[in-house]
C-alpha cells in the first residue's frame, strides 16, 4: 500500500495533526480549518494558502477546465472528476494587510487643528482669562473656549445662587480658578 504524506498544522502556536492532504481538504470544506492555518511543508511553516499555491505551481498543467461546480450537468462526463479524487481547489491570492491597530484620528489633536485651518483657530489664553475675570459668573469664558456645557452650568448656577439670595460670588470664584488652571479648550487644543 502507498504511504500517504502527512503534514503538521498549527494555529496560534498550537500544533495539530498530522493530516494527509485529503484530510486537510475535507477539514477546509467543513470549515474546521481556515486558509490562515500554518502547515509544515519542506521544513518551513507557511499558511495553507501558500501551501496550496506551491502545490498548484508544482503540478503540471492538465487542462483549462473551469473550477466551478456544474449544477446543470452540461459538462461531459469525461470532464468531471472521477469519484474518490479530491475536487480541484481554487487558490485566491489576497493582499497582506497589517493587523496593527491604526491610531484614531480623533486622538491626533495637532492634526485636528491643522486640518480645520482657519475655521478652528487656537483660542488665546489671555482673552480667556480676561473673560473669566470680567464675566466669569455668566460662563462667557467657557463659551469662548468651546466648553459649552460648563458655560451653561456656570450660567445656571449664577441664576440659582442669585435667586436664592447668595449673589454671584460662588460662580465667579469658580471662573477665577478656571482662569488660572485651564490650559486647553473644549476640543483639547492648547490655548496660545
Amino acid at each position: 500500500m502507498e504511504e500517504v504524506e502527512k503534514y503538521a498544522l498549527r494555529w496560534r502556536g498550537r500544533r495539530l495533526g498530522p493530516y494527509s492532504k485529503e484530510e486537510i481538504d475535507r477539514k477546509l470544506d467543513e470549515h474546521e480549518l481556515g486558509m490562515g492555518h500554518e502547515i509544515s511543508y519542506q521544513d518551513k511553516w507557511m499558511t495553507l494558502q501558500e501551501f496550496f499555491a506551491a502545490l498548484q505551481a508544482a503540478e503540471p498543467k492538465q487542462s483549462t477546465m473551469p473550477m466551478h461546480a456544474d449544477p446543470g450537468g452540461s459538462m461531459p462526463p469525461s470532464a468531471k472528476a472521477p469519484l474518490g479524487q479530491p475536487k480541484a481547489r481554487q487558490v485566491i491570492s489576497l493582499p497582506v494587510t497589517s493587523t496593527a491597530p491604526r491610531p484614531s484620528p480623533s486622538l491626533n489633536l495637532p492634526a485636528l487643528a491643522q486640518t480645520k485651518g482657519k475655521a478652528n483657530p487656537a483660542r488665546r489664553r489671555l482673552i480667556y482669562a480676561f473673560l473669566a475675570i470680567a464675566l466669569g459668573f455668566l460662563g462667557v469664558h467657557n463659551y469662548y473656549a468651546r466648553n459649552w456645557l460648563t458655560g451653561l452650568l456656570q450660567f445656571l448656577l449664577s441664576i440659582a445662587t442669585f435667586l436664592l439670595g447668595f449673589g454671584i460670588i460662588a460662580p465667579w470664584l469658580w471662573a477665577w480658578v478656571e482662569a488660572l488652571v485651564v490650559r486647553r479648550d473644549g476640543h483639547g487644543l492648547e490655548m496660545i
